[in-house]
């Protein structure tokens, strides 16, 4: 925040009129304008904590120039529904819990370079408005070699696979008439339907829930197996309802991976794990999903 005595300067390091956000980028949009307008409604006291703790603030004293002690506690109100409710740096409560959460902070450990490898596991969720509903396309796919493939790949040789068990089609027979009814068409296995469903004990607010397509085989007897996911990311809770929200899919989409990271800590002890980063998407698609269609047979 600039500073807000006189004859003082700012950090050169800091330079809000350097700073130069996209029409899109709501979050440092929000930054700048809390820093600059309400700068003068905070007072800032440093205090260094260890990386990696939960500190609780209990309250501070206060001593004026009339020789008055004041003992203030942080500000804690009840969780709430109402979105207008909202905190900075602190830690968030469930709605059903009655009283106010602590006053506690959590500083995470955090590096400014690491090592990444390429990702394991990549998936694409993006807007089909044609279709009324969400995909998630499995971009990667991990493999039990530890390996990974494109999702495009993998699930047309497991389709082609799955057919080989059943056997070769049989011939369709001479079509009588010059169409034909279909109920609906097919997409490939790693586009993964999110329909939207409302929240629970509520009629307006809505979220997407992981859903299924039936994996048709020529040949193979009723009643179709449901195509599941192959990754991770969206394997979560199966067999059970898997939620996402609804603001989590911009138009934009967004892309979700999982890759490994390593990086060396202070001392120079070296820590690798398997992390989880999103992105932003390259816009809406298409499936191509279609129901009732009517097809030309003398094509």
């Amino acid at each position: 925040m600039p500073n807000t005595r006189w004859w003082a300067f700012e950090d050169r390091r800091t330079n809000f009129g350097d700073v130069k956000p996209d029409t899109t980028d709501l979050g440092k949009l929000l930054l700048m304008e809390f820093g600059l307008v309400y700068a003068n409604d905070w007072f800032v006291l440093p205090y260094t904590l260890p990386v990696g703790r939960v500190a609780e603030v209990k309250g501070i004293a206060i001593s004026n120039v009339f020789n008055e002690r004041f003992w203030i506690e942080p500000l804690r109100e009840a969780p709430a529904q109402d979105w207008g409710k909202w905190s900075l740096f602190t830690l968030s409560a469930t709605s059903v819990e009655r009283r106010p959460p602590p006053a506690r902070l959590v500083l995470l450990p955090t590096v400014p370079k690491m090592q990444e490898s390429a990702p394991v596991e990549e998936v694409m969720l993006i807007r089909d408005e044609m279709a009324n509903m969400v995909w998630a396309i499995e971009g990667r796919i991990p493999l039990p070699s530890g390996a990974s493939r494109p999702g495009a790949e993998t699930a047309h040789e497991y389709r082609q696979h799955l057919q080989r068990l059943v056997g070769p089609p049989p011939a369709p027979p001479e079509p009588t008439a010059p169409i034909r009814y279909q109920v609906m068409n097919t997409v490939p296995e790693q586009w993964i339907p999110f329909i939207p469903v409302h929240v629970e004990g509520s009629v307006r607010e809505t979220q997407l829930q992981r859903a299924a397509l039936p994996r048709i085989l020529e040949g193979a007897p009723p009643p179709p197996e449901k195509v599941t996911p192959r990754t991770t990311l969206l394997r979560q809770n199966l067999p059970k309802a898997y939620f996402i929200h609804e603001e989590e899919v911009p138009r934009s989409g967004a892309v979700v991976s999982q890759s490994y990271q390593r990086t060396r800590w202070v001392g120079g002890k070296v820590f690798t794990w398997f992390g989880v980063r999103k992105g932003i998407g390259r816009g809406e698609g298409s499936s191509g999903l279609r129901f009732d269609g009517l097809i030309d047979t003398k094509k």
